[in-house]
């Protein structure tokens, strides 16, 4: 059985026996006696890194195994280097996970039902409900833990049913406990650092409902900062493009978008006094039938909120809409006759229709024959 060098967080380079090496579709499955690579486990993807000179895609355990795949054959002794960074930045959005959470279940008592750590964020779930205004406080709690440096400890107790402890999983032998100092109690197989401080800055991104709980977005440390770096060169770029101070944009967009609106309100409006200009109505039977220039939907129901009920409008676009009495199952039939789409009220449809304009008098003439 391999020897899991991975309990010391800190350690970034070892040197092991390769045990067995097998090519499978092109890259190399690999055992060595001892590793540092942390295979993916408890929410966590595995560790990157080097081992001699192949590079190393994946750590999986499998039935006590631990199997690196790898980019090139291995023999002998190898040396293994750890991707530091990425493991670094994981163990500082694990261990601020732990924290929230630990915060999350002594204060509201609800349990973390589901963890996936990405590239970019980790989310994890609980089993109760949790407003945005109660997220902000647990937020603020955990990162005045991470001011209090407080420390983050292993251990794998003796008689571990005697322990009060979060965990997801039925255990009972070998059970590795991780203690956030006055946070947090919980099993868990993962890397963490040593100390709060190290977290960095914790975030919670978003709060969403999820399977009648909740699901949490966050991020922690190096990602937090990198996401405020961010955040930060989108900011200075509105302000230049808006020429308004940091605590401005947001009053400067508002106002912003409130200009667009008003002139996308005059836009439909000059769009439907043109496609006005240009209509045509017959009367044939019980319907006006008007045709108008290509005109969108907007146009076309400013235009026909104008008329008297009993009217159908058609644009040489395709666009189509009908008021009055009978407007659905005149719509059913326009619809069969030149392959449309749409419906609406019986009183008020529209849609799309392929059909010239001589056609479409066609149609409603015969209809009225």
């Amino acid at each position: 059985m391999t020897e899991k060098l991975y309990d010391n967080a800190y350690l970034k380079e070892f040197d092991a026996e390769v045990l067995s090496c097998e090519e499978k579709n092109g890259k190399f499955a690999v055992v060595l006696s001892r590793t540092a690579f942390f295979p993916e486990g408890g929410g966590q993807a595995a560790d990157l890194g080097v081992l001699g000179e192949a590079e190393v895609l994946d750590v999986q355990e499998c039935d006590g195994v631990i199997v690196h795949t790898v980019s090139a054959p291995l023999a002998g002794c190898v040396h293994g280097v750890i991707d530091w960074e990425t493991r670094f930045e994981r163990m500082q959005n694990h261990t601020g996970e732990h924290l929230v959470s630990g915060i999350i279940h002594e204060k509201y008592g609800y349990n973390n039902v589901g963890f996936h750590m990405g590239a970019d964020c980790l989310t994890f779930d609980f089993d109760g409900p949790l407003s945005l205004e109660q997220a902000a406080e647990v937020e603020a709690l955990a990162n005045r833990a991470v001011y209090e440096n407080r420390a983050v400890t292993v251990s794998y107790p003796e008689h571990p049913e005697e322990l009060e402890y979060r965990s997801k999983l039925d255990l009972s032998e070998g059970v590795r406990i991780v203690t956030v100092e006055g946070y947090d109690v919980c099993a868990c197989c993962a890397p963490h650092v040593a100390s709060t401080g190290e977290i960095g800055c914790i975030k919670i991104l978003d709060v969403t409902p999820h399977k009648g709980g909740v699901r949490i977005t966050m991020i922690c440390g190096k990602t937090a900062y990198n996401d405020y770096c961010g955040l930060h060169a989108d900011v200075r770029k509105l302000m230049k493009l808006l020429s308004a101070p940091r605590d401005g944009v947001v009053e400067a967009v508002e106002k912003l978008l409130g200009e667009i609106s008003a002139a996308k309100g005059e836009i439909s409006a000059l769009k439907a006094d043109l496609a006005k200009s240009g209509l045509e109505v017959t009367q044939i039977g019980a319907w006006a039938v008007g045709f108008l220039p290509e005109a969108g939907f907007d146009a076309l129901r400013s235009i026909i909120n104008g008329l008297s009920d009993g009217t159908a409008l058609f644009a040489l676009s395709g666009e189509y809409m009908v008021r009055g009495e009978g407007a659905g199952d005149l719509t059913r039939a326009l619809n069969a006759a030149f392959s449309g789409k749409g419906g609406g009220k019986p009183n008020f449809t529209q849609g799309k229709l392929v059909g010239e304009q001589d056609a479409i008098t066609k149609f409603f003439e015969e209809m009225n024959a």
